[in-house]
Parts: C-alpha cells; sequence; structure tokens
C-alpha cells in the first residue's frame, strides 16, 4: 500500500511538473467577470447618467438579469446607482437606482 502511495506522488509531481495536471479551472474559464444583478422593482428605468433627472433610455422588468463588466457605483444626493451595460445608452453605460436590483 505504500508503495502504491509513493508512486501515485511521484507520478503526480512529474505530471504537474510537466504540466500535464491542472490543479483547477483556469482563470476565467467559468468565472464571471464583473457584477450581474436581478431587478427587484415591477419596473426598473436604465439612465443615461447616475442622476434622477437624466433620461431613461430602456426599462427593465422584474426578474430580468442586468450587469457590467465592472462592480462600478455612482451616487446622486440620497440616490445609489450601478453601473450596466446597455445598448441604448450612447456610451453603452447606463445605470439602474441600487435600489430596484440585487446582486447575484
Amino acid at each position: 500500500m505504500r508503495i502504491n502511495r509513493l508512486t501515485t506522488l511521484v507520478l503526480a509531481a512529474a505530471l504537474g511538473s510537466a504540466g500535464v495536471l491542472a490543479a483547477g479551472p483556469t482563470a476565467g474559464a467559468s468565472a464571471p467577470f464583473g457584477c450581474q444583478y436581478k431587478v427587484l422593482w415591477p419596473t426598473a428605468g436604465v439612465y443615461e447618467n447616475p442622476n434622477p433627472t437624466s433620461a431613461v433610455v430602456k426599462t427593465k422588468h422584474a426578474g430580468d438579469i442586468v450587469g457590467a463588466s465592472t462592480c462600478e457605483g455612482a451616487s446622486y444626493n440620497e440616490y445609489g446607482y450601478v453601473l450596466v451595460t446597455t445598448d441604448a445608452a450612447a456610451d453603452g453605460r447606463g445605470w439602474m437606482r441600487e435600489e430596484a436590483v440585487v446582486q447575484i
């Protein structure tokens, strides 16, 4: 039994140093990038800029999944916003009220 364990350890070390064994998934293979949110409100606006007087460029509904490649946030007075990606915004960056979503 001891010889089998020793043989296994030697093989694992040899194959590992040769690059044959992988310790786990490679970075980014299945790891989510950025932040994703689930919309909680029945309807929630996606704003062009992070402030309540900005133009609403899109409307999302409860259960929709939104997100962006970065976990960026902003605030305007008492309102907090999270960054979401959208084709409807001029720069591809939209903003949603943080109370309207929950991070998943």
